[in-house]
């Protein structure tokens, strides 16, 4: 069996630590440097003798206010971890130059004192063109972007990112993302933000933010998150669209056609109030002849579909010449109003009561037997005899005269029966007025 050379183990440590072509650094637990194999010198621009005792936070840039945070935390849960790979971080050389590098720690242990390995890969020379370009993409875009770490620190914004927030790099780098927190959200809207992106997934939505002044606005955003080889999320990007202009646009657009809906709403309003005018009396507020007119066929034929009874009455105040001769026109119209308000409190929802013109009147009972409308004409009769008014200190009375005639279906159309209804009423008033005649012979004649 052939033999195994013997090797010394501190010198093969010690010529592998030296021959790595990544960067090597031992950093006690101060956060000083200790120890640095020769590919440092390469990557980083310091001689090792220049490292040694160097404060590691001096090759981070300083817009990376929260590494020392980070590194306690580290140095509290030690674990070997990368660092962002394929974020692309970056190192600060001796001579001001930053490096885009991959980073790896490791925590070891040796005779009872914790140190921490960290290895530097530098990502130039293997990927300079494509990380040029991505960095001037990032740098140069219209929508913000901002980087943060897995517990919202920001590490990292572009130009957009300053205009839309209000803030300057230096004054976003190593915040928390809280920051930019407008208290408009409740606390539910933010946590589901939080567990989306936490378990790997992408976040998009609109958000109120803050801006330095205090305004707050509307930014549209999408969270992606970022992981590292293990597959747990080290980072997120999040793009931003400052949407203020539009959200106000939009509101403003809301506020006219809820504006414009409003005056339809009064428009229609006006035009109904408008129809009903155009179809009621003045003075009595009953409708008027327009009305009538629109109506009274309609009636009629829905009354010989279903073959029911229809009567129509007319009703003409006896004398009226010779109570606005006497009492004036301020008098008349009192009478009119009186006989208005009479008719009125007797009638049906499902009546027709129409003021014709001057001192005319024609009420129109659908579905009434022609007993129940001569009994309710004289009612009418009798309540407008017994009306009494004050006019100019003079006590004014009047009566009316009322002709019935009941629609004969299919014998007669409507206008044969408002004629009939008519010479009803005449032959009232030749009768000596204020009475009740029906045109039906069966009916009768009602006087007092």
């Amino acid at each position: 069996m052939p033999t195994v050379p013997e090797v010394d183990p501190a010198a093969l440590h010690r010529a592998l630590f030296d021959a790595a072509a990544d960067a090597i650094l031992v950093v006690d637990g101060e956060g000083r440097i200790v120890l640095a194999n020769p590919a440092c010198s390469r990557v980083l621009g310091y001689s090792n003798t220049a490292l040694l005792g160097m404060a590691v936070d001096r090759l981070v840039p300083k817009r990376f206010g929260a590494h020392a945070r980070h590194r306690a935390t580290f140095a509290a849960r030690p674990g070997a971890r990368p660092m962002g790979r394929g974020m692309g971080l970056v190192a600060l050389r001796d001579d001001g130059v930053e490096l885009a590098v991959d980073i790896s720690l490791a925590p070891v242990l040796v005779e009872g004192r914790r140190w921490t390995v960290c290895s530097l890969r530098d990502l130039q020379g293997r990927s300079t063109e494509t990380l040029r370009i991505q960095s001037t993409a990032l740098r140069s875009a219209a929508n913000g972007v901002v980087i943060t770490d897995r517990t919202g620190l920001i590490v990292w914004v572009n130009r957009a990112a300053c205009q839309i927030t209000g803030y300057a790099e230096a004054e976003l780098v190593g915040q928390h993302t809280r920051l930019l927190k407008s208290g408009t959200h409740d606390p539910f809207f933010y946590r589901e933000l939080w567990e989306t992106v936490s378990r790997g997934d992408t976040w998009s939505g609109t958000i109120v933010n803050r801006r330095k002044d205090g305004t707050h606005y509307h930014e549209e955003q999408t969270i992606a998150p970022v992981l590292d080889e293990t597959g747990a999320v080290s980072h997120y990007i999040a793009i931003k669209q400052d949407v203020s202009a539009r959200m106000q646009d939009q509101a403003a657009l809301a506020a006219a056609n809820a504006e414009l809906g409003q005056r339809l709403l009064e428009i229609e309003s006006l035009n109904r109030q408008l129809r009903e005018q155009s179809l009621r009396d003045p003075l009595t507020g009953l409708h008027n002849r327009r009305y009538f007119d629109e109506t009274i066929v309609r009636e009629a034929s829905r009354a010989v579909r279903y073959r029911e009874p229809l009567v129509v009455l007319s009703l003409d105040i006896d004398h009226f010449k010779q109570v606005n001769d006497t009492h004036g026109h301020a008098g008349g119209d009192r009478v009119l109003r009186g006989l208005a308000g009479v008719l009125s409190a007797g009638v049906r929802t499902s009546d027709l009561l129409c003021r014709m013109g001057g001192e005319e009147f024609i009420a129109v009972m659908p579905g009434a037997a022609l007993s129940v409308a001569l009994k309710r004409a004289e009612e009418w009769r009798a309540a407008v005899e017994a009306l009494e008014f004050q006019e100019g200190g003079a006590s004014l009375r009047c009566t009316v005269s009322i002709g019935v005639a009941t629609l004969r279906t299919g014998v007669e159309t409507i206008d044969g029966t408002l004629r009939r209804a008519d010479a009803a009423l005449y032959e009232a008033k030749r009768e000596g007025r204020n009475r009740v005649v029906c045109a039906e012979g069966q009916a009768g004649t009602f006087a007092p």
